[in-house]
């Protein structure tokens, strides 16, 4: 997508009370699934790093388009698998073993009859950093949902950008800006590093952090070839995401039209390709305790 394009984009959003800042376009989608090419490659394709023996029910919430509920479906085809989302799943080649569900897991666990307490081997969900506001109660509920020896892995980030090591967004002025605006809207940027101690307040044992630093550009994709293609994806996408995030996002903030644009002006300037610029993307899982 070419710079004007871009931001002359009008996305779609969900259509519910939850806070979730980006949008459910085809054009999200679409970054949705390149997203996932990318990490699952950085991963060096593996999509989960909990090591599952037999799982019978398996529950990934926040699934977006499914990309990630499908690939569990083909790994485990034994498994029950129920992907939740707040938009509607677009129509993707689905094992016969998925299901897909229109809802907030808010409101089903404990509430629905598929989602009683104790009945999941395996919960799993991947960057929801825009759409989680109470994380303590959200992993909480979770665990409830988990049976006695279940795992679940969170995939997540947080807004922090390095530069050779060093944080270096501390000093980019959108992004306090945004940091202020998720404050208010009770939303966790960092929730990335912060996982663990959710998982270990919520009784979960044998909690595990695995790091993956993503590069803005493909500098260092000769040393680790896994990078490249999410290098890419991230010059290519974050600014683009980030831009029309930032309305939302400082929504309440008194910020005046002039100054919305000027920090957005300010994303494209610094979410280039860099050499020694990257952020992290923190793999979680943590167990129920018991067998």
């Amino acid at each position: 997508m070419d710079e004007l394009t871009a931001e002359r984009r009008h996305p779609t959003y969900h259509d519910t009370d939850a806070p979730y800042a980006l949008p459910n376009d085809s054009t999200e989608h679409s970054r949705l699934e390149d997203q996932a090419v990318g990490l699952l490659t950085l991963m060096h394709s593996n999509v989960i790093q909990t090591p599952l023996t037999d799982p019978a029910r398996i529950l990934d919430v926040g699934c977006g388009t499914g990309v990630v509920t499908c690939h569990l479906g083909a790994l485990f085809p034994k498994a029950i698998i129920y992907g939740v989302d707040l938009s509607p799943v677009p129509a993707r080649p689905t094992p016969p073993n998925v299901t897909f569900i229109r809802d907030d897991i808010r409101k089903l666990a404990g509430h629905d009859t598929l989602f009683p307490p104790a009945s999941f081997d395996f919960i799993f969900n991947r960057l929801l950093v825009c759409g989680i506001t109470d994380w303590p109660g959200y992993v909480r509920t979770v665990a409830r949902l988990l049976r006695p020896g279940g795992w679940a892995e969170m995939q997540d980030l947080n807004y922090a950008h390095y530069r050779n090591g060093k944080v270096c967004s501390s000093d980019w002025e959108w992004m306090q800006a945004v940091y202020k605006g998720a404050a208010q809207k009770g939303l966790d940027v960092e929730c990335g590093s912060n996982i663990r101690g959710y998982m270990e307040a919520a009784g979960l044992v044998d909690v595990q952090v695995r790091e993956f630093r993503i590069p803005y550009g493909t500098w260092e994709a000769e040393e680790r070839p896994e990078t490249r293609h999410i290098g890419e994806h991230t010059t290519r996408e974050n600014w683009i995401l980030y831009y029309h995030m930032i309305p939302r996002m400082v929504d309440g903030l008194e910020y005046s039209h002039e100054e919305v644009e000027e920090l957005r002006s300010q994303v494209k300037r610094d979410m280039g390709a860099e050499e020694g610029k990257d952020w992290v993307f923190y793999v979680t899982r943590g167990k129920k305790p018991g067998t």
